[in-house]
């Protein structure tokens, strides 16, 4: 009998598989649409027309991307040059996007080629000559900026130089510069670690502290230190916490306006993220739902360079109408209602997390790494 009854329930579970893989599968055919490059440096195609369509709705954007690609840059060169945006906030820190914007407006071609050749390594994604392309196009089109990251821990030197230059205080110049020196060559004697780690590190910044200094410069040395905790300790969702403040802290300069996000896909679901914290995502959402406003959420993945579509096992579900070299665009909020409705289970907890908290999901047939520039 209870072998019976073992055979009747595995039989159930099969059969009840089988049927949510059918219903997800359905719904993802029934929702979906193609687009494809074009020679103006955009898309063409159903797929974009729609996105373009959502977008230009949406009083917040919110871009979740896989990083160090050339595809997602191209992709948001695309959306700010086809719908225009009041403000763009991006997974940098406040400080070294202010600077790298100021350095290309104020700069010359070539001074800003020399300085991106020996500082790039501090730029954090914006090394990546895709991304500075993106970065630099926004700045020209003067689309407000806002970072809002921790600081790098390759952009301690930038940070040091710049504020070796604003100071009004002489004796915390000469110790910025010290800073810069003793950075330059602890990086070069220590490859396991790094100079923010470091005792001489720890004298310094306590040695600033007890200084007369400027509010823009406590700012900046407080994020500093807060960095360095943050890495040291890996405490993600108090990195996520500084993240959000940064966002809302510029509140009264976005709330109102058109504005373009772009970080990892784990900090822009606008339900609970993929790291199983409430992220940036939720917040931005949050915030647009209380001013009735909407936000939308676009998720971008890829196929990357040595894989295949079954190393995408995941998306296995998508990937099944993916039989050319086209973008596919996939619109999530039917699956998401199904969810709701108790008529799809997803097994797995990551991709229901993605479904819920986005409204559409980007493909990309092919993921290139970006090329890098700086030392």
């Amino acid at each position: 009998m209870k072998k019976t009854k073992l055979i009747i329930l595995t039989i159930f579970i099969a059969n009840f598989s089988y049927a949510q893989t059918t219903l997800m599968d359905s719904l993802i055919q029934k929702n979906y649409s193609t687009f494809k490059k074009n020679n103006n440096k955009s898309f063409e195609g159903k797929g974009w027309t729609t996105l373009q369509g959502e977008m230009s709705k949406s009083n917040s954007v919110l871009l979740g991307e896989v990083h160090f690609s050339n595809e997602v840059p191209y992709f948001t060169n695309a959306v700010i040059n086809n719908i225009k945006f009041d403000n763009y906030i991006l997974e940098i820190d406040p400080y070294t996007t202010n600077t790298i914007s100021t350095k290309i407006k104020s700069l010359s071609p070539a001074e800003l080629d020399k300085f991106r050749n020996e500082s790039s390594s501090a730029f954090s994604f914006l090394r990546g000559e895709s991304e500075f392309d993106l970065f630099k196009n926004i700045v020209q089109q003067n689309i407000k900026l806002f970072g809002a990251e921790q600081i790098s821990i390759f952009s301690d030197r930038l940070l040091l130089s710049e504020l070796s230059k604003q100071s009004k205080n002489a004796k915390a110049k000469e110790i910025y510069k010290q800073m810069i020196a003793n950075s330059a060559a602890y990086d070069t004697k220590n490859n396991t670690t790094f100079y923010m780690f470091s005792n001489d590190f720890q004298a310094k910044m306590n040695a600033l502290s007890a200084l007369n200094l400027s509010a823009n410069e406590k700012e900046q040395l407080e994020a500093l230190k807060l960095s360095k905790e943050l890495y040291l300790n890996r405490i993600h969702p108090l990195r996520v916490q500084f993240m959000k403040h940064l966002v809302f802290e510029k509140l009264p300069e976005w709330k109102d306006k058109k504005n373009l996000f772009k970080f990892g896909a784990n900090h822009m679901p606008k339900g609970e993220s993929l790291m199983e914290v409430f992220d940036v995502g939720n917040l931005v959402s949050n915030i647009e739902e209380a001013n009735y406003r909407k936000s939308l959420h676009i998720m971008l993945i890829g196929k990357q360079q040595g894989e295949t579509l079954a190393d995408l096992d995941q998306y296995k579900s998508f990937l099944t109408v993916v039989n050319d070299d086209n973008w596919y665009a996939y619109d999530l909020r039917p699956l998401k209602q199904a969810i709701s409705k108790n008529k799809l289970k997803v097994a797995d907890l990551e991709l229901e997390r993605i479904i819920k908290g986005y409204d559409y999901l980007v493909f990309i047939p092919e993921v290139t790494r970006f090329t890098e520039r700086g030392k």
